[in-house]
């Protein structure tokens, strides 16, 4: 006789693992949002990590850094700093395997993008108007703020528009 209950479930294994990491806590919450709307029922296991800040070179060092046996390992920078930091932390990038998704010129501007309230600004006003318009401050740490303001209505109506988010979302899909 079998010692193996029938009733039992198996458990789900993914196909593909996946690293995910942002340069900070914002990118994390963000991150983790389109995570519990889009890797539902998928056969990718996305691990999200976000890091201490710091140079874009550090970012894609801690990335690697994360022990594990991914499938892939992707990194999402903002594309504000210094031109030649942003090469080097790209060429970092290509020789250790890792991929890159650039926010031009920040995650707020990506976010404004989403909102339709973008336009040809800095980075310091884009965070300036998101944080007046949208997620304060002090509440940009809880993932219910993202949910009331990025909706999955929302989200697949505007990656048609926004290739950023769209990519995103595709590699949360599995895709």
């Amino acid at each position: 006789m079998s010692r193996t209950n029938p009733y039992k479930r198996k458990q789900r294994q993914a196909n593909r693992t996946l690293l995910i990491f942002g340069e900070g806590m914002n990118e994390e919450m963000f991150l983790k949002h389109l995570h519990k709307l889009y890797c539902l029922d998928t056969n990718v296991a996305v691990r999200i990590k976000k890091g201490k800040g710091g140079d874009s070179v550090s970012i894609v060092l801690d990335a690697d850094r994360v022990p594990g046996g991914f499938d892939r390992r992707i990194v999402l920078l903002d594309n504000d700093k210094a031109k030649s930091e942003i090469e080097r932390a790209r060429k970092t990038a290509r020789d250790r395997g890792i991929e890159l998704i650039e926010n031009t010129p920040c995650l707020e501007y990506l976010f404004l993008s989403i909102l339709d309230s973008a336009k040809d600004i800095n980075s310091a006003e884009c965070k300036k108007i998101f944080e007046a318009k949208y997620i304060n401050k002090k509440k940009r740490r809880e993932l219910c703020e993202y949910n009331k303001i990025f909706p999955k209505e929302l989200l697949n109506k505007k990656r048609k528009t926004v290739k950023t988010l769209d990519y995103i979302i595709k590699i949360m899909e599995g895709k």
